[in-house]
């Protein structure tokens, strides 16, 4: 596969879900995306929620975070030390990153990360809990907790909880590098 690139399976992430279990008020409660134009409003796309460690951010309210390269550590991010000292063995530098919920039977729709920030920037996933199908392009794998893998987020992409427990995974941003993926 060209697209994704398994890195490593297998990993322990078990002292990472703890300490997520840890602190459960880190988590966004980001609102669900409502369906634009349906006869009934109630029905949704995705219920994903979101818990940030590094954001995006802007210098004033006419830009983008897309467009910046801008990073601002959460307060949450004090709280996950394990995830952080993971990273760091491995990855030099980490810019923009967080931990996803999605639901069982949930999607999260294709999509293309767009904007001057992606451009330089190459994106991981690691999988904390659950099995998910995870597609880029006409390329898809179904993954299991414990896995990492790298992914061309400049062509659509997206996923499929067909897992039976809320699927968790971290998602971060490190500097395009000739050596990635």
């Amino acid at each position: 596969m060209k697209n994704i690139k398994v890195i490593e399976t297998n990993i322990d992430v078990s002292e990472i879900f703890e300490q997520l279990n840890l602190y459960p008020e880190d988590w966004g409660s980001q609102k669900k995306l409502k369906k634009v134009g349906l006869k009934d409003p109630e029905k949704y796309i995705t219920t994903v929620d979101v818990l940030q460690l590094i954001m995006g951010g802007v210098n004033n309210k006419n830009e983008s975070a897309e467009d910046t390269e801008i990073c601002i550590e959460t307060p949450a991010y004090k709280n996950h030390t394990k995830i952080i000292q993971y990273l760091s063995r491995r990855f030099k530098k980490i810019y923009r990153c967080g931990f996803l919920a999605l639901p069982v039977d949930e999607i999260v729709g294709a999509h293309i990360d767009e904007g001057t920030y992606y451009l330089t920037k190459d994106r991981y996933h690691l999988s904390i809990q659950g099995r998910y199908q995870y597609f880029v392009g006409n390329e898809s794998i179904i993954v299991e907790p414990g896995t990492l893998f790298w992914f061309n987020n400049k062509l659509p992409h997206g996923t499929v909880n067909i897992g039976d427990e809320v699927r968790i995974t971290f998602v971060f941003d490190v500097p395009q590098f000739e050596k990635n993926p």
